[in-house]
């Protein structure tokens, strides 16, 4: 009986152990990434980056937060720093997205890293300054990083949005009219409905018509199960 007990102490002792060893030998791989993420070669950044990616933790979301935040990388990592930040879905990076999004001067207003950051924002649902600052996104200059932000208040389906998406609705550009559509369908705010009924009644193209049936058939099938 002693043994057994003796040995069950053992084997806790021993997984501890290799518990404690696994987070020391983490945090050594994740040191070795640090200091390769500031390389002169752009490949070993990269892979560094996408490493740290994959193991997803508090320290390895912040060193690619850092990736973002650099003035003086190459846009290219920066936007795959940005699309790993809305895999990771960490909500720490909501603001960094943001500051993408809505501030020229800390991207020199490139349309690329915009359009990936209100992208990367239709991940984090529940977050009104998230919505707040994809509807400001409506009224940008570039077409289709006004497209990214319809799409993103979709996957949201922040009610908020619908008056916005309304006014999208009569946009002079078709890719602009269809996202606004599908973002309403996916929202399904029956308030919706009679504005979409109005585009089925005048539209002469047959995708904005499937697009616009589908949109009114989603909301109406809430409706019916509520």
């Amino acid at each position: 009986m002693l043994c057994t007990k003796a040995f069950k102490n053992m084997m806790v002792l021993c997984a501890l152990f290799l518990i404690v060893s696994q987070g020391h030998a983490a945090s050594h791989d994740i040191d070795k990434l640090l200091i390769r993420l500031q390389h002169d070669d752009p490949k070993l950044r990269l892979s560094a980056m996408e490493e740290l990616g994959k193991i997803g933790d508090g320290d390895s979301v912040m060193a690619i937060m850092k990736v973002v935040e650099n003035q003086g990388e190459d846009w290219k990592i920066k936007i795959r720093a940005i699309k790993l930040l809305a895999e990771i879905k960490n909500p720490m990076t909501v603001d960094l997205l943001i500051k993408v999004l809505d501030d020229p001067f800390f991207t020199y207003d490139c349309p690329a890293l915009k359009w990936n950051a209100a992208i990367a924002l239709g991940n984090f649902k529940n977050y009104a300054k998230a919505v707040d600052a994809l509807i400001d996104a409506l009224n940008d200059k570039t077409l289709y990083v006004k497209e990214a932000a319809i799409q993103s208040l979709g996957e949201i389906g922040d009610r908020r949005a619908v008056p916005y998406l309304v006014l999208a609705l009569s946009d002079k550009s078709f890719a602009i009219r269809i996202s606004a559509i599908k973002a309403l369908g996916k929202i399904r705010d029956v308030e919706a409905i009679p504005f979409l009924r109005k585009v089925l009644d005048n539209a002469t193209d047959h995708y904005i018509k499937e697009e616009t049936e589908n949109a009114i058939k989603i909301i109406s099938d809430q409706m019916s199960h509520q």
